[in-house]
């Protein structure tokens, strides 16, 4: 199918279930479904929370459907949605040692200080770090180390080159480094 006929039956299924046809939103629903599964779980790790983030997402777009613009490709919409949910349930969840520690190591480079296990910040202090930097490189940091997203993955998730990535991700570690600097002592 090309391009515009797909955009054109989704455009008829969008403006059916905004219509109030539950069956439109349902078929909408189930082609992206497993999709919108497959990233929740590899964003979350973890299928019951991949689960629930994919029917938080069905709800919250079938809310928002008025506001989705005709014309638009569902796909990215619903995937949006889809990692804003799993972003809650991260934010949600309460890190266990193991986790942090995989993501201690990656915010380290060789030539770093090594994160041994007598000087290891706790998640709480990791978490408050993360929470102080700016909006933008927190997002990112998130999205790789959290949801284990490639640079590339991210550049096209934040719509910006994968330079401007690389290099924010490099400035949000070195901030997290100086801020955590004191936990090393």
């Amino acid at each position: 199918m090309t391009t515009q006929k797909v955009l054109d039956w989704e455009s008829h299924l969008v403006d059916r279930a905004k219509n109030g046809e539950n069956v439109a939103f349902e078929i909408l629903a189930d082609q992206y479904r497993e999709s919108l599964q497959n990233q929740a779980y590899r964003i979350l790790r973890n299928r019951e929370d991949a689960s629930d983030a994919v029917q938080e997402t069905l709800i919250k777009s079938m809310r928002a459907l008025k506001s989705f613009r005709p014309g638009k490709p569902v796909a990215p919409w619903l995937s949006r949605i889809c990692r804003n949910c799993c972003m809650d349930i991260l934010r949600g969840r309460k890190k266990d040692p193991e986790e942090i520690e995989k993501f201690e190591y990656q915010l380290t480079s060789d030539e770093d200080v090594s994160l041994d296990s007598e000087r290891s910040f706790d998640a709480e202090t990791l978490q408050l770090s993360i929470k102080r930097l700016p909006r933008h490189y927190r997002e990112i940091v998130m999205m790789r180390h959290y949801e284990q997203m490639e640079v590339i993955e991210i550049a096209k998730a934040i719509n910006k080159p994968e330079g401007t990535v690389k290099s924010w991700l490099f400035r949000a570690r070195l901030l997290l480094k100086k801020d955590l600097a004191p936990s090393f002592s």
